[in-house]
């Protein structure tokens, strides 16, 4: 019976997030119902008494998931996602409007930062202006260094930064590539741990009935509970090879 009301609380609780991002602003929403942003928010519960950074944390949705025990920063370049924060999500979230490159702290002033579904969009920009990098065969983004520099900088001396970002091998555009996002982080984090999360693959762009990736996790939720299913299908270790996978978690630490 206590087995029965744990995974049902695990279901209830992707469901009561969901419903939160849908009430606040249905046009934030995640899409997938595996996104990796739920194991994310999942991690993030062993928080408790730290100082942490939400940046482009929009409208709030993973710090509103935080103990309120943390001191929550919600920091992002739009002022009406900081306001839907305030009035919807979360009134408790200090809501700061800045950017990703100039963050308006102090060095080593967190504990923790997150840094969810933002690094593709740094990129996206260098593209736009035509100032991509090119070292030793790999390239690099001035936006993504910058970006991480800062983090690094706000970060305590034992802080952690929480990462996700998709996986270009798998949507074929301007998102991330494995090397790209390996040589951005060991540029700044002097140690991190990488994970390929849903290595399902996507057997077509055009026909979303081929996406195995979206498919199969739905269909195999049906017969597993959703917590067995994310850590022992859908996430996998860095082997040091690319590989093809929905999205990427990272935990680094500056020391």
């Amino acid at each position: 019976m206590s087995r029965y009301v744990r995974l049902e609380h695990m279901s209830d609780e992707f469901a009561r997030i969901k419903n939160k991002i849908m009430t606040s602003d249905p046009s934030k929403c995640w899409g997938d119902d595996f996104d990796v942003r739920f194991y994310l928010v999942s991690k993030l519960k062993k928080l408790h008494k730290k100082s942490v950074l939400d940046i482009g944390g929009g409208i709030g949705i993973i710090s509103s998931e935080l103990d309120k025990g943390n001191f929550r920063i919600n920091l992002d370049s739009s002022l009406n996602d900081l306001k839907i924060c305030r009035e919807k999500t979360d009134p408790e979230i200090q809501n700061i409007c800045a950017s990703m490159t100039n963050l308006p702290f102090i060095d080593n002033s967190f504990d923790c930062v997150i840094c969810a579904h933002l690094l593709e969009i740094a990129k996206h920009l260098d593209i736009e202006k035509n100032q991509v990098i090119t070292d030793n065969h790999i390239a690099q983004y001035p936006t993504v260094e910058k970006t991480l520099k800062e983090i690094s900088r706000v970060l305590d001396s034992d802080g952690t930064l929480f990462l996700t970002t998709p996986n270009n091998v798998h949507y074929k555009s301007t998102k991330l590539y494995y090397h790209e996002l390996k040589k951005s982080i060991s540029n700044h984090f002097s140690r991190y741990s990488l994970s390929f999360y849903n290595t399902f693959p996507r057997l077509s762009k055009k026909h979303r009935k081929l996406n195995l990736a979206n498919i199969l996790p739905k269909l195999m939720s049906k017969v597993i509970s959703r917590n067995k299913l994310v850590t022992t299908l859908l996430i996998k270790d860095d082997d040091g090879n690319e590989r093809e996978s929905v999205s990427f978690y990272v935990e680094a630490f500056k020391n």
